[in-house]
């Protein structure tokens, strides 16, 4: 493959898959910069070369649809990869029409997520932070707790996809009811131990419900100030997927009014300025987009991003003599 084919990172991303990228292609480092100077950057090294270029980014940078006619008009990328589960940080639609391929990662954190879905059920439901808290304080009271099995309860994955998926066959190991909702009908030969409901009846009748689908224009709000009211009082509500998936209002205001339980949010509509009404509620646990970040994950991500665009490079290579 040829080396004037330059790839542009605008992010971090593991020596994994840059070294993996250093063998086929020329890889340009312009980290550290906001959008505009980042793209005017692209452009300058662009002028007058008659190649192809990738542009790689991750997900907390947003590249809006304005931003994509630039990198059309002015810029010789044709491939932009986000080296996360998700879409939603960019304008799939606008590039869809402008032609720039996009590319994301969709599965190479799934088990970090599942597993940091898990983590939050487990520390909520054995008030592992309370009782931390009160230890350190030097206070050893257990009669100030009210923990509870997940022996018999019942748990709704709104999502059984990579994640989602993965969560439930955890559920099913803690003897737990399985219920769950997605868009595609095909998921109720693939696991039959779910049972699939509706969006309404999962959350009326879930102890637990964990939200995994992408966002969106279809899952905006999915959950929201009407249906949140389904939940059962003693319910715990779980979102490891993406801010915009849950009316962040509509769940601080069930949580001070005690139509649910507890919470566990992982992510936020705006990140990293999260609304710091949650810091002030005693019944959530915050962390900071954490779920699908570990130390495999990232070299995993790292590896499937560098691999994907190696093979669009090879598959379009004749068309874009990008081949020795």
């Amino acid at each position: 493959m040829n080396k004037k084919v330059k790839i542009f990172l605008a992010d971090d991303l593991h020596p994994a898959g840059i070294n993996l990228l250093k063998k086929h292609f020329t890889l340009i480092s312009l980290k550290g910069l906001d959008n505009n100077s980042l793209l005017h950057k692209i452009a300058d090294y662009c002028s007058g070369a008659n190649t192809c270029s990738a542009l790689l980014v991750r997900s907390v940078r947003k590249i809006c649809k304005s931003e994509l006619t630039f990198i059309k008009n002015n810029t010789s990328v044709n491939l932009i990869c986000t080296v996360s589960a998700g879409f939603d940080n960019l304008d799939i639609h606008q590039a869809e029409k402008l032609g720039i391929r996009i590319m994301n990662v969709a599965g190479a954190n799934s088990i970090s997520a599942a597993e940091f879905t898990w983590a939050l059920i487990l520390a909520i439901t054995k008030r592992l932070l309370k009782a931390d808290s009160l230890m350190k304080r030097g206070i050893y009271d257990y009669s100030k707790f009210a923990n509870t099995e997940l022996n018999g309860k019942t748990i709704g994955i709104i999502g059984v996809g990579n994640i989602g998926s993965k969560v439930a066959k955890i559920a099913k190991a803690f003897g737990m009811k399985v219920l769950g909702n997605d868009i595609k009908p095909s998921l109720k030969n693939r696991y039959p131990f779910i049972k699939f409901v509706s969006l309404n009846k999962l959350l009326k009748m879930s102890d637990i419900v964990t939200i995994h689908t992408p966002l969106d224009d279809s899952t905006k709000y999915l959950l929201n100030n009407t249906n949140i009211k389904l939940m059962q009082k003693h319910s715990v509500l779980i979102n490891c997927s993406r801010g915009g998936t849950i009316d962040e209002k509509a769940l601080q205001t069930a949580l001070k009014r005690g139509r649910l339980s507890y919470a566990g949010v992982d992510v936020f509509e705006k990140e990293p300025a999260f609304n710091k009404t949650f810091s002030k509620l005693d019944n959530v646990i915050l962390s900071p987009h954490l779920a699908g970040k570990t130390v495999e994950s990232k070299e995993r991500m790292a590896r499937v991003a560098a691999e994907k665009i190696i093979n669009f490079y090879k598959k379009s290579g004749k068309r874009a003599k990008l081949i020795n």
